[in-house]
C-alpha cells in the first residue's frame, strides 16, 4: 500500500503546484452549465495525475471527472477529481483541493486530499490511521452540539440541497 500511497501523494502535489500557479489567472472554460464549470486546467491537471500514476502502474485504470483511461474491469482503479471545488477556484476563492483515491476490486484502499493553498495533505490507507501532514487525526471528543462548530457545504441542485439539509433523527 505504501507504494500506492506515495504515488497518489506525489501526483496530488504535482497537480496542486500546477493548479496553484494558475489561481487568479485567465482561465479557459470548456463547459459552463447552470451550476458547474469545466476548465481546461481540470483537463491538464487530470492528464498530469493520470500520466504519473499510469507510468508506475500501467495495468491500472484512472476514472476521473475529465474522462477515464483503462478498463472498467481493472482490479485497481484510481478515482480522481483534479480540482475538487472548480467553481471556487474559478472565482479565486482559495477553497479547493485535489482528490485521489484507489479502489482495489470493490474496496477503497487509499485516499489523498491535497489543499495546495494551505499545503495540507490528508491521507489514509485502509487499516491505518488517517493523517494530516503526517500527524494522526481523530474525531472530536465533544458530545454536545452546542460545544461544536458545524459547517455545511451546499450542493448545486435544489434536490441535492434539500437532501443535504434534512434533519438527522
Amino acid at each position: 500500500m505504501k507504494t500506492y500511497l506515495n504515488a497518489a501523494i506525489e501526483s496530488a502535489r504535482a497537480a496542486g503546484e500546477l493548479i496553484r500557479r494558475n489561481l487568479g489567472t485567465s482561465l479557459t472554460v470548456n463547459v459552463e452549465e447552470a451550476h458547474d464549470l469545466k476548465l481546461e486546467l481540470d483537463v491538464s491537471a487530470q492528464d498530469l495525475i493520470t500520466k504519473m500514476l499510469l507510468k508506475q502502474f500501467p495495468d491500472h485504470a484512472v476514472i476521473g471527472e475529465e474522462g477515464s483511461i483503462g478498463s472498467a474491469q481493472a482490479e485497481h482503479q484510481w478515482i480522481v477529481d483534479p480540482i475538487d471545488g472548480t467553481v471556487n477556484f474559478f472565482y479565486g476563492i482559495p477553497h479547493f483541493c485535489i482528490s485521489i483515491a484507489l479502489r482495489q476490486t470493490d474496496t477503497l484502499v487509499i485516499g489523498v486530499i491535497f489543499d495546495p493553498i494551505k499545503d495540507e495533505l490528508w491521507q489514509v490507507s485502509r487499516g491505518e490511521p488517517a493523517l494530516l501532514n503526517g500527524r494522526p487525526i481523530s474525531v472530536s471528543s465533544r458530545k454536545s452540539l452546542s460545544e461544536s462548530v458545524v459547517s455545511v457545504g451546499l450542493s448545486k441542485s435544489p434536490r441535492a440541497i434539500e437532501a443535504g439539509l434534512k434533519p438527522i433523527g
